[in-house]
C-alpha cells in the first residue's frame, strides 16, 4: 500500500460521522502536505450486496490507486485521489444498479426406507443400522420385536421443483414417491410428500403429507398393519398376517448446498 493510502485511512471516523449528514457520496480531503489530492468518500451500494462490489472493483483493478473498504452494510469508502474518484463513483453506480445473478436452487436429497416389522426376539436387518434409535422406541413401545428392511429409495429435488421416483416399470408393482420442497429455513426443508404403492394389498398404500422435516433426522413419517412381503399363493391372507405387525416409511432429509 502506498504511504499516502495508509494515511488516508486516519480520516476514515471523521468521515463516518459526516456521512449521516451528506447522504450518498459524502466525501472529504485530506489534509496532509504530503497526500495533498487524497480524498475519502463514502459510496451507498445494496446491503446485500457490499462485499461483492467491492470484491468485483478490486479483482477489476478498477481501484488503481485507491483504496475501497468496507464501512458498514451499504457503505464503501473509497480513498483516491480526487480526480479519480468521479470515475470510482461511476463505476460503484454501475454495479449498484446491476441485478445481481440469480442464487443457485437449493437442493435437498431424501432418503426413504420401507421397514418391516415382525413380533419376538430377532436381530434387524444390518441395513437398518443407522436407523436403531427410531426402531428402539418402537420395540420399548409394543415388546419385542425385529425388523428388516422391505426397500430403500432416495430423491434429489430443487428448490419449489416437484420431483418424482418410481421404483417398477410394472404399473401393478410399483412404489412412487412425488416430493416438492416448498422453503428451505434454516437447518429445516418444508416438503410436501404424495407417496402410493400399488403393489400390496395392505400396509401403506397411500400418503399426502407436509412435514418440517430438520436436516440428517431420521423420522418415522408413516406406520400401518403389516403387508405381506410377497402375493399370496391362495385366496386366504391369513399366512400373511399372523407375523407381519407393522409396515413403516421413515425418511431423512440431507442438504446437497449451502444457499438459501
Amino acid at each position: 500500500m502506498k504511504p499516502e493510502i495508509r494515511c488516508a485511512a486516519i480520516g476514515a471516523m471523521a468521515l463516518l460521522a459526516l456521512a449521516g449528514c451528506q447522504g450518498h457520496g459524502a466525501s472529504t480531503a485530506i489534509s496532509d502536505k504530503a497526500t495533498p489530492n487524497v480524498t475519502l468518500q463514502l459510496y451507498t451500494v445494496p446491503p446485500d450486496r457490499t462485499q461483492s462490489i467491492r470484491d468485483t472493483l478490486i479483482s477489476a483493478a478498477i481501484s488503481g490507486g485507491a483504496n475501497i473498504t468496507v464501512a458498514a452494510p451499504g457503505k464503501l469508502l473509497v480513498a483516491a485521489p480526487a480526480d479519480m474518484q468521479e470515475s470510482v463513483g461511476g463505476v460503484i453506480e454501475t454495479l449498484s444498479k446491476t441485478t445481481a445473478p440469480a442464487a443457485a436452487p437449493a437442493q435437498v436429497v431424501t432418503h426413504f426406507w420401507v421397514i418391516d416389522g415382525e413380533t419376538g426376539a430377532g436381530n434387524d436387518d444390518p441395513a437398518l443400522k443407522d436407523l436403531a434409535g427410531s426402531l428402539d422406541s418402537l420395540k420399548k413401545a409394543m415388546g419385542p420385536m425385529h425388523f428388516h428392511l422391505d426397500q430403500a429409495a432416495s430423491l434429489v429435488s430443487n428448490g419449489n421443483d416437484k420431483s418424482k421416483l418410481t421404483t417398477s416399470d410394472d404399473p401393478a408393482r410399483q412404489r412412487v414417491y412425488l416430493l416438492r420442497v416448498n422453503a428451505i429455513d434454516g437447518g429445516t426443508a418444508k416438503l410436501q410428500l404424495d407417496y402410493q404403492d400399488s403393489f400390496s394389498s395392505n400396509g401403506l398404500r397411500e400418503i399426502n403429507t407436509q412435514i418440517d422435516a430438520t436436516f440428517g433426522q431420521y423420522i418415522v413419517l408413516a406406520q400401518a398393519p403389516g403387508a405381506c412381503p410377497q402375493p399370496s399363493t391362495n385366496t386366504s391372507t391369513a399366512n400373511c398376517t399372523d407375523k407381519l405387525v407393522m409396515r413403516l416409511l421413515v425418511m431423512r432429509v440431507d442438504r446437497l448446498n449451502t444457499q438459501d
